[in-house]
């Protein structure tokens, strides 16, 4: 038998009103280590790893955060994780069972519109629009861009003399 598994047969059972925290304190302190070491070995917060030994898990992230964190901490500790989580487990008891819906689309968030592609829809339509204009114009140009003769025959030429003389 290792060390690690001497540890942890040295350790109050999981029934004898053990805790996984004070599991995981008794063995850290056996070792001789202190929070802020096992912090810098795990990369887990002195907070979070204050919070693990006191028992504190509803004020940790979340459920897969405390598995992280608790298999983590038996690793830096040389200790079986799975043993480590089944204290955990018989400690926090059975869950309650996940509930789904029958219409699991009924409820369903509508995911947020897209403004980016709204905008460049509208530009493409401004764009379309003004090709459409610049084309539609420029068939009329050639017919509107003459001045309409004057009777007597003299079309422009008399607008340039500067009046109206017969």
């Amino acid at each position: 038998m290792g060390g690690a598994e001497r540890d942890m047969e040295a350790a109050p059972a999981a029934g004898e009103a053990a805790t996984v925290g004070m599991l995981l304190r008794q063995l850290r302190e056996h070792r001789g280590l202190t929070q802020e070491a096992v912090s810098l070995e795990t990369r887990i917060p002195v907070g979070s790893i204050r919070k693990i030994e006191d028992n504190r898990f509803a004020e940790l992230p979340g459920e897969v955060f405390v598995r992280g964190f608790l298999r983590a901490y038996a690793r830096a500790l040389g200790v079986d994780a799975s043993r480590v989580m089944e204290v955990y487990d018989l400690q926090q008891g059975p869950r309650e069972p996940v509930k789904t819906s029958r219409w699991p689309g009924l409820f369903r968030m509508p995911r947020p519109r897209r403004v980016g592609l709204f905008v460049a829809f509208v530009v493409f339509l401004v764009i379309l629009g003004l090709l459409f204009a610049f084309v539609y114009r420029g068939v009329g140009d050639d017919s509107s861009a003459r001045l309409p003769e004057r009777p007597g025959g003299r079309g422009d030429a008399g607008a340039a003399d500067g009046g109206d003389t017969p």
